[in-house]
């Protein structure tokens, strides 16, 4: 019995053999690239079928007979501190670390935990920096902002599982990181083009959309990155 399994093992194996490093580079490469496309071309078509052809709202109007304006400073501000952000949640879903099994249980809950809370935490922080843009915007409760955030990521979070491609340890939670760091590369765009800093809108237009892409990701990675998916 143990010979057919070996047998079987190594003809499995002669039939698939491994790619070259510079394939598995190339295949990646191609894979981010279209990954960026695909977000870059998502927050495009939304934003000029949504905002009358302006792909970056530095301002609007918060209230009745009350104009809101965004200082440049503040834009760069609150979209540099989640590109940070966004650097480490892809470093921290993307690269396995020291061990070829991965990250650990808890390098993935924490990050997953704490990528939405610290770029909700830059964002109110960089707000209240610049006197307080944080007030009531009752037409802007932040359901375009949780589209556009969904739109945008979709096309990142497939293309970070399939540049895994395998998970052999905790599937679900490297996929639900996957999600979460997608999310984060979403919320750059977002933040760029909205204008709303109200605590209600961030939770719901901007936060939500990072605890639902880690929600899919859990899936996919559960679907796709395990041993027996494979």
């Amino acid at each position: 019995m143990r010979v057919d399994l070996k047998a079987r093992v190594l003809a499995a194996t002669a039939a698939e053999p491994s790619p070259t490093r510079a394939a598995v580079g190339r295949r990646n490469i191609l894979l981010s690239v279209l990954a960026a496309v695909s977000g870059m071309g998502g927050f495009v078509i939304f934003a000029l079928l949504t905002s009358h052809s302006q792909l970056s709202r530095l301002g609007g109007d918060g209230a009745l007979h009350q104009h809101l304006d965004r200082s440049v400073w503040l834009v760069v501000t609150t979209a540099g501190g989640a590109l940070g952000v966004a650097a480490i949640a892809l470093w921290l879903a993307l690269w396995r670390g020291r061990s070829m099994l991965g990250r650990s249980r808890l390098w993935l809950l924490c990050g997953t935990a704490l990528i939405p809370i610290g770029l909700f935490t830059w964002k109110i922080a960089s707000g209240l920096a610049f006197d307080d843009p944080m007030v009531s915007w009752p037409e802007r409760p932040g359901l375009r902002c949780l589209s556009l955030s969904l739109l945008v990521a979709a096309g990142p979070l497939l293309a970070f599982v399939a540049v895994r491609r395998s998970a052999p340890v905790h599937p679900g939670l490297n996929g639900a990181a996957m999600g979460v760091a997608a999310g984060a590369c979403a919320w750059i765009a977002v933040d760029v083009w909205c204008p709303v800093a109200y605590v209600p809108h961030l939770l719901l237009g901007h936060v939500l959309p990072l605890f639902i892409l880690a929600v899919a990701g859990a899936l996919l990675g559960r679907a796709l990155l395990s041993l027996r998916s494979r």
